[in-house]
C-alpha cells in the first residue's frame, strides 16, 4: 500500500476547485497558501499516520502563537474541511482528521466589519489633495484607487480588473468581474466619473479594452501594488499603526455608509456581489443608529398617545 502524504494531493485538489467549482484564481492560491502553511509548520505527514490530528491542532496553536485572529484561523480551518473532505470522498484516506475539530468561536463584534467614519474619509481625500503631501507620480493614482474603492465597494482583485469599456459614463456605472466570474453592475456617483474622465484624457493613448488603473508604464495594477498603495496613503495621512486600512476597509465602509444612510439590504446585496443576504446582514448589525431610530418610531412603548 502506498504511503501518501499530505502534499501527494494538493495539486489535484485545487484543480477540483478550479474546473468543477469555478473558484477565483485568488481563492486557489489562498488554498494553495493554507496547505503549505500547515506542511511548513508540523510537516508532510502521511495521510494514514495516527498523529495527523494532534498535528492539525498543534497546527492551528502555531497560528494563535503567532498572533493570529479567530477569524483568520477558521478560514485554515476551512481549507483543511475541504481539502480532507476532497481526500475522504476519492476515498484517498479512511477517516477525516477534520471530523472533530471545530472553528473558534467568534463573539458578534469580533465578526462585525471593521470600518472608517466619514470623518476619517473626509480627512484622506483632503490630505490626497494636498500637493506637498503627495507629489510623486503616483499621486493621482492614489486618489483615484481610493475614489473609486469607496464608491464603488468593489475588492481589490475586481478594482484590477476594470477595462475602460466596462464603465458606461453616461448611464453613471461600472461592470465588476467578481468571484467565480460573476458579473454584476454597480452605480457610481458622476462626479467620480468625471475625475476618471480628465484622468483618460491625460492619458498619451487608450483603447476600450486597456485597464483603467495603470502603473506609471501604463500596465495593469495587480492587488499587491494597490495593497502598497494603501499602505503608503494610511502612512503619509498620518494614521497610527493601530487603525485598520486596506482596500477592503472601504468596501466595509461603503457598505456601512450606504446602510446608515438607509440602503434597503437586498439593494446593498446586489452592489456587493452577495449570493446570500446573510452576508450583507452582518452590515445592518453595524449599524445601531439605524436600528435605535426604527426602534424610536415602531415600539408602542415610544407613542405620547400610549399611557403605559
Amino acid at each position: 500500500m502506498v504511503d501518501y502524504k499530505v502534499s501527494d494531493f494538493i495539486d489535484d485538489f485545487l484543480i477540483s476547485k478550479e474546473v468543477e467549482e469555478g473558484c477565483a484564481p485568488s481563492t486557489i492560491k489562498a488554498y494553495r497558501y493554507d496547505l503549505e502553511k500547515l506542511i511548513s509548520l508540523v510537516g508532510d505527514l502521511s495521510l494514514e499516520s495516527p498523529m495527523l490530528r494532534q498535528r492539525i491542532r498543534l497546527f492551528l496553536k502555531h497560528l494563535k502563537d503567532l498572533n493570529y485572529s479567530k477569524k483568520g484561523i477558521s478560514r485554515k480551518i476551512a481549507s483543511l474541511r475541504s481539502y480532507f473532505k476532497f481526500l475522504t470522498l476519492n476515498e484517498f484516506i479512511t477517516k477525516n482528521p477534520m471530523a472533530t475539530i471545530k472553528s473558534p468561536k467568534i463573539k458578534i463584534e469580533e465578526s462585525l466589519p471593521k470600518f472608517l467614519n466619514v470623518e476619517d474619509i473626509e480627512l484622506i481625500f483632503n490630505k490626497l489633495k494636498d500637493k506637498k503631501l503627495f507629489y510623486s507620480r503616483k499621486s493621482q493614482r492614489y486618489y483615484l484607487i481610493v475614489r473609486l474603492l469607496y464608491s464603488t465597494m468593489a475588492r481589490v482583485s475586481e478594482l484590477c480588473d476594470i477595462q475602460i469599456k466596462d464603465i458606461d459614463f453616461n448611464k453613471g456605472y461600472i461592470r465588476l468581474k467578481g468571484k467565480g466570474s460573476k458579473e454584476r453592475i454597480v452605480p457610481v456617483d458622476y462626479h467620480t466619473l468625471e475625475l476618471f474622465t480628465e484622468y483618460l484624457e491625460n492619458r498619451i493613448s487608450y483603447s476600450s479594452e486597456d485597464y483603467l488603473l495603470v502603473n506609471t508604464r501604463f500596465q495593469k495594477l495587480n492587488p499587491r501594488v494597490i495593497q502598497a498603495d494603501v499602505k503608503t496613503i494610511k502612512e503619509k495621512c498620518g494614521f497610527p499603526d493601530s487603525k485598520i486600512i486596506t482596500p477592503h476597509i472601504f468596501r466595509h465602509t461603503g457598505a456601512t455608509h450606504l446602510r446608515r444612510s438607509g440602503m434597503d439590504i437586498s439593494e446593498l446585496q446586489d452592489i456587493l456581489g452577495h449570493s446570500s443576504p446573510n452576508t450583507t446582514r452582518i452590515y445592518a448589525k453595524n449599524d445601531i443608529t439605524k436600528l435605535r431610530q426604527s426602534y424610536s418610531e415602531m415600539h408602542p412603548l415610544n407613542k405620547s398617545d400610549l399611557n403605559l
